[in-house]
Order: C-alpha cells, then sequence, then structure tokens
C-alpha cells in the first residue's frame, strides 16, 4: 500500500510540475520559438491527464476494503456526487467561456488529496525559481527578445524575456509569498535587506510599480514578524482589553470575507466612475477601475460566462495599433465574472471564505497575512486562478475533496 501511495503521489508531482514548467514558459517568448508553444500547450494537457489519473485512483481507494473485493461504499458515492456537481459548474463556464483554465484548476486541486501543502510550497519554490533562471539566462544570451516598454515620462520598461514588464514582477512576488509561507515566522533583517535589494532592482528595469509596493509590504511585514519575540509581551497584554477583542472580531470578518468586501469595492467604484474617490483611484491603479466598467457596459454580466477576445500589450511593442483594440481587465475578481459568469464566481468567492476560515483555524498567522497579500494582488492582476502561481488555492483543495459529512466513512 506505501508503494502504491508512493506512485499516486508521483502521478500528482508529475501533473503540478509539467503544468507549472510549461504554463510558466507560455508567459515568455519562447512560445515564438519553432514548435515550441504547441509542445507547452501538449504539456499542459499531458499533465491534466496525469491528474486525472490521480483523481481516479484516489477514487476507486474509497471502495476499497481491507477484506474482499472492491464495493461501491458510500463513502466513494458521496464523493463522486460532489465531483459530478463541481464538474458540471466548471464544465458549463468553460463551454460558455471557452477557456479551460478553471478545469485545470479543478483537476490539480483534487488531484492534491494526500499531498502536504507545505511540500507544495516547498518543492515549488526551486523548480519555479529554476525556471525563471533559465529564462534570464536565455534572455541575456539574445536566445530570447527582451522587449522594451516606454511610458509616456520616457521611463524604459524590460520584460527580461516575458510578454510585459509586469509579469516579471508579478512572479517574484508569488516567489516571495511562497519562501514567506515555508519560514512560517518572518525573516531576519539581514535577509529583508537583501530581498529589498533584489526587488529595488526588478523595479529599476521594470517599471511595475503595483508588484513593487506589494513585494515589500510583504518583505517588511516578515522583517517585523522575525522580531516578534520582542513585542510578543506587548501583543499579549493588549489582546486582554475590552476594546482590542471588539477590534480583533472586527478584523477576523474582514479577513474571513476579504474577497467578498473586495469585489463589493470594486462594483462600488464603477458604480462611482467617473465621479470621485472612484477617479482618483483609478489613476492610483494604472486605469484598471475604468477598463473594469467599460468591460461591464460592453460585455455585460452573464449567468454562465461569456466568451471574450480580450486583447492587451503582452507581447507586442506596438503600442499606437493595440491602442484601438485594447480591452484588458487586470482585476481577476472582475475578469473572473466577465468570463465565468455570476454562478462560477459565487463558488470561488464561497471557496475563498472557507478558505479563510481554514487558515485562522490552523493559527498560523503568518499565513493569513500571506492570504490576504495574495488576494490584494490578484485585484490588481489576473493570477487568482494561476493555480501555477497561486498555490494557495491548493490549502483549499480538501475542502473540495472531502467526502460529504453525511455519508463520510458509512458503507
Amino acid at each position: 500500500m506505501k508503494r502504491h501511495d508512493g506512485l499516486r503521489q508521483c502521478l500528482f508531482w508529475c501533473a503540478f510540475l509539467l503544468y507549472l514548467v510549461a504554463t510558466t514558459l507560455q508567459f515568455t517568448m519562447a512560445t515564438e520559438v519553432g514548435m515550441v508553444g504547441k509542445i507547452l500547450t501538449l504539456a499542459r494537457y499531458l499533465s491534466f491527464g496525469l491528474a486525472g489519473l490521480k483523481i481516479l485512483w484516489d477514487w476507486a481507494l474509497l471502495g476499497l476494503k481491507k477484506e474482499g473485493p472492491w464495493s461501491l461504499t458510500r463513502g466513494a458515492v458521496g464523493c463522486a456526487l460532489k465531483y459530478i456537481l463541481l464538474a458540471g459548474i466548471v464544465l458549463l463556464a468553460v463551454v460558455t467561456s471557452k477557456d479551460t483554465l478553471p478545469l485545470f484548476v479543478l483537476v490539480l486541486l483534487l488531484a492534491s488529496k494526500g499531498v502536504e501543502v507545505d511540500d507544495i510550497f516547498g518543492i515549488a519554490l526551486p523548480v519555479q525559481v529554476l525556471v525563471l533562471a533559465f529564462v534570464f539566462f536565455l534572455t541575456l544570451d539574445g536566445t530570447l527578445p527582451d522587449l522594451t516598454y516606454v511610458r509616456e515620462d520616457a521611463t524604459v520598461r524590460h520584460s527580461l524575456g516575458f510578454t510585459y514588464p509586469t509579469v516579471v514582477m508579478t512572479y517574484f512576488f508569488f516567489i516571495l509569498v511562497w519562501a514567506m509561507w515555508r519560514c512560517r515566522k518572518g525573516i531576519s533583517v539581514g535577509s529583508g535587506v537583501a530581498l529589498l535589494a533584489v526587488t529595488v532592482g526588478l523595479y529599476y528595469l521594470t517599471d511595475a510599480r503595483n508588484g513593487f509596493l506589494l513585494s515589500c509590504v510583504v518583505i517588511l511585514v516578515e522583517m517585523v514578524l522575525g522580531q516578534r519575540s520582542r513585542w510578543d509581551g506587548l501583543a499579549r497584554r493588549l489582546s486582554e482589553q475590552r476594546w482590542c477583542r471588539v477590534l480583533c472580531r472586527v478584523v477576523r470578518f474582514g479577513y474571513e470575507y476579504c474577497a467578498v468586501l473586495l469585489c463589493v469595492l470594486l462594483a462600488g467604484l464603477c458604480w462611482l466612475y467617473p465621479a470621485q474617490p472612484a477617479a482618483m483611484l483609478n489613476s492610483l491603479l494604472s486605469d484598471r477601475i475604468r477598463l473594469t466598467a467599460q468591460a461591464a457596459a460592453n460585455y455585460g454580466i452573464h449567468l454562465l460566462g461569456n466568451s471574450i477576445q480580450w486583447v492587451g500589450y503582452g507581447g507586442d511593442v506596438d503600442w499606437a495599433t493595440i491602442g484601438e483594440r485594447y480591452n484588458f481587465v487586470d482585476c481577476s475578481y472582475s475578469l473572473t465574472l466577465f468570463n465565468y459568469g455570476v454562478i462560477f464566481s459565487a463558488l470561488v468567492l464561497v471557496g475563498l471564505v472557507l478558505l479563510a476560515r481554514r487558515l485562522y483555524k490552523q493559527g498560523n498567522w503568518n499565513h493569513c497575512f500571506l492570504y490576504l497579500m495574495v488576494l490584494g494582488c490578484c485585484f490588481i492582476e489576473p493570477r487568482l486562478l494561476e493555480v501555477h502561481l497561486n498555490l494557495v488555492l491548493f490549502a483549499a483543495a480538501p475542502i473540495l475533496y472531502t467526502c460529504p459529512k453525511w455519508l463520510e466513512g458509512r458503507k
């Protein structure tokens, strides 16, 4: 049985790492080299097949008894019904949007059954760093082009082998989150200063402002957490105060429903735009509010989703031509709603709320903080469902693959 457990986990690792590497390279200019683009697409579908085999194997074990032949237990029936319901919602979103991303996310999360979340972070971290180093080497070598973009103020932005400058900083931010997730208790001042230096260097090359600010916040907070022994006593004394307990309840509510509150905030800003303060925030968020409001007016909001041909600047430096057709929406929450519809978006929000509660019950405040930072990043970047980046989604996997309690453990 232990040997079989190892084989099942090997199936997941093959599927996940293949998906991680292939999807990362699809965000680079390597897709413009020969048959690389088609090979990467085939690799992603191979990962889908391997993950599917892992799910079927896990499900079959629910009907395997210690003695006697395999039988269809109530646990197996319960999981099958749950999987069918989830797959039905996701398939409707995939068909109406003509985008397979939700299906890949669901399959990889279900396939992670029996794999520790910390192991996923620990193994993905060095693999992703090696892939990025490989991309940077090919860019320095001249094999991949370093696309340069120029802002109105003449600032030159380098894509460093990726399709757009912000992609590099986004990957750096999520790698920071992965590393800090593994640290658990913060970092030393020396490590923080070194990471800040790297962050400043990337900002100088890419001018990715939002990603730079988010990365700095993560590093600075982790440095403070690394010195927690100095303020643990003060925190305990404050927690005994009545006003502090009331404040903690308010903060916990905001934490658990952060994703929902961000969606409400976005809807309110779009409704107010171009009035203040929506116009001011739109300027700070690089026109994201206006583009979201414009997309809502142009495409509407559908129950099951909509097939939209998004046009962005990635992979092309001809801003004059693309500017006439540019319609890309960077906010993950609005992009999910426009692409996959109300039903799927509601399912995602429910999952995020349950994930927040799950992390809170585990009692690791560092993980709770990093979860909030990921939600904040996804407000300005379309990465919420990019499971090769947003590894926090794997912490929600047990919510998906756990058998319903009323059927669990019964024949």
